[in-house]
Parts: C-alpha cells; structure tokens; sequence
C-alpha cells in the first residue's frame, strides 16, 4: 500500500467530505476555499493528480473535478477517517424503540430495521436468527390435503415458522396426538436441542415399539430439518436509496432493483461478517458483484449467549457517512444482542 504524506491525507478526507455532502465531483478551489485556506487551488490540484495517479481519485469528465474510488474510501476508512461517537438522542430514541413490545423476535427485528434505515437514511437489511437457536414452545401439525401436512413451529421468543412437508396421508386427529407428544416431552429444550434429542429417540426401544411416538418423531424429524434451510430477510427503506441521486442512471436503478431482489447473495454476504468481530464495510468488489459497484455495505452480527445468530446492515450509495452509520450498525447490534439475552 503506497503511503501517504499527511497533506494528502488531509486533501483526500476534504474530497470525500465534500463528496459525502454534495455528491458532485470535487474541484480544487472549493477545497482550498471551505476546508484548507492555507493551500492555493495549484498546489492542491497537483495533490489531486498524485491520488488519480495512485488510483484513489477518478475524474468523471475532462473539465470536472474528482471524484473518489472504492480504493480511495478503503484508505480513508483504514488511515484517515474518525468514528464519531453516536449522539446520545439517538442512543435513547433506539432504546426506547426497542424495549417496546420486545417479546416478539420477529416484531423487535422489523422495529429494528425501520430505525436502521430511518436513522441512517440508507437501506437496511436484517437477516433474523436462526430458529434453532431459541428454545421451543410448541408444535402444531395442520392435514392440508392428501399428503401434505402444514408444520407450524414457535419458539418462546415468538418467532414463527412454517413449512409444508409431504408424505403419507394422516388423518388430523393422528396429528394432533404426534403434536401433543412432542409438546408434553421437549418443551423445555432448543430448538436445536429437541433435533438432536428426536433423533436419539428414534433409536430407542420405545420408538420401535409404539408406532405413535415413531410417527411423531419422524414427523418432528422432518420439519426441525427444515428450519435451518430458510434465512428470514428482511429489508427497509429500498426507497430511501432509489432516490438517491446518485441512482439519475436508469442502468445504476436497474441494477440496484435487481440486487435487492437477489436475497440469496445478500445473506451470503452478510453471513462473512459473521466470522468478523466488531462492524465491516464492504465496498464495490466486496459485493461479490451484486450490481452495487457504485454502493456499499455497513454491516455487523449480533449474537445470543456469545454465539453468533444473524446480521445486520446497511446498504448505500459509496459516497456514505461512514463516520456516522458505522457506530449506528454497531450500536444497534449491541442493543439487538442484549435483547436475545432475555429470549
């Protein structure tokens, strides 16, 4: 990594502060004029031209200023910017959100993301726990037609999950005895704690010999396997970025669209910052190509118990306040991770 004299890091945090504002490319003279009156707009041009040349600044058109590169925010977020801390008002606004109603997983999360994206002005996105991760409450199979049975799983934290699982016909009142066996023995443990649990039992005595508890346990089987092949996403404020103007290019909106609707990728993305401490920011090329060159990603995961259950993030044009969102997404993961303590 080439280094940089502190002149030049102080031009290029003038850039992308200006840049961050207007959103339009940045000339010299407003740079000397607004943030370093010391330096003539000669002497900061020919600074401008080295960082073009180190592929920190890029220049959209012959007679306009400069603009910054993917490159050159890595280097402004690794050696140059400044973390604000995060005002109180809007520490007290997230918590007095948050401890509202908490006992719905599902609810506190979508609450959670709204403030994400009111607060940053950007797109959130929120990837809910894992099911298995949260202790099991109840159980209920519905007879939806020949071979098709409705599993409704809940756990105590209030997170519901359905699924249709396919087989033999069984009557409804054969599934409610298998619901209420499985109810009356593993009400106490995870859900991750009943899988396990179902499939030592299907290898005992008792499971070979009473065809209810068999049935029930490989139905159980069934639908617990399922519960971890569904990340549940949920997005807010997709309008918020779509009226950026950084979005004027009908390409760039199309784009943009199109990755928001390619949930698969976006959870892949934001389960990398998982194996990660602490908040990311994931520029361009980070996006695996999502069509987001132009965007970036504030992103973090929160956790139960220590163990890492889901993320969160924020989604944005690269000209984002950095100093800003970042501790917001730290912030609310903390507070988010507190939450599941209780759950």
């Amino acid at each position: 990594m080439t280094e940089l004299s502190d002149r030049n890091k102080k031009i290029l945090n003038a850039i992308i502060r200006e840049y961050v504002e207007t959103g339009e490319p940045v000339g010299s003279r407003i740079i000397s004029r607004k943030y370093m009156t010391e330096l003539s707009p000669a002497t900061i041009r020919n600074v401008m031209a080295d960082l073009e040349e180190m592929g920190m600044l890029q220049q959209p058109h012959v007679s306009a200023g400069r603009i910054p590169t993917p490159e050159g925010f890595r280097r402004y977020l690794n050696d140059i910017m400044e973390v604000k801390s995060l005002a109180k008002s809007v520490k007290n606004l997230i918590a007095r959100q948050m401890t509202r109603g908490a006992a719905d997983i599902r609810e506190t999360l979508r609450r959670a993301s709204v403030l994400l994206s009111q607060i940053s002005q950007n797109a959130s996105i929120i990837i809910l726990p894992r099911m298995d991760a949260f202790h099991f409450k109840r159980i209920d199979f519905v007879r939806l037609d020949m071979g098709r049975i409705m599993v409704i799983v809940v756990s105590k934290a209030g997170m519901v999950y359905n699924h249709v699982v396919k087989g033999e016909d069984i009557a409804q009142n054969k599934l409610d005895q298998f619901a209420n066996y499985l109810n009356e023995t593993y009400h106490d443990l995870t859900i991750h704690e009943m899988r396990d649990a179902l499939m030592r039992e299907m290898k005992s005595e008792k499971a070979v010999f009473d065809s209810i508890v068999s049935q029930a346990l490989d139905l159980g089987i069934t639908a617990l396997n399922a519960v971890e092949d569904v990340p549940d996403v949920v997005i807010q404020g997709k309008e918020t970025v779509f009226n950026k103007p950084d979005l004027a290019d009908l390409d760039k909106l199309k784009d943009i669209v199109n990755a928001f609707e390619d949930k698969g990728r976006i959870v892949r993305i934001l389960n990398r910052v998982l194996e990660v401490p602490g908040v990311s920011v994931l520029l361009g090329e980070d996006m695996e190509h999502l069509g987001m060159d132009n965007f970036s990603m504030v992103a973090s995961g929160y956790s139960r118990r220590n163990v890492p259950v889901g993320s969160l993030g924020v989604i944005g044009p690269i000209r984002m306040d950095y100093s800003r969102v970042i501790p917001l997404v730290g912030y609310m993961a903390h507070i988010l991770s507190e939450l599941l303590e209780e759950m």
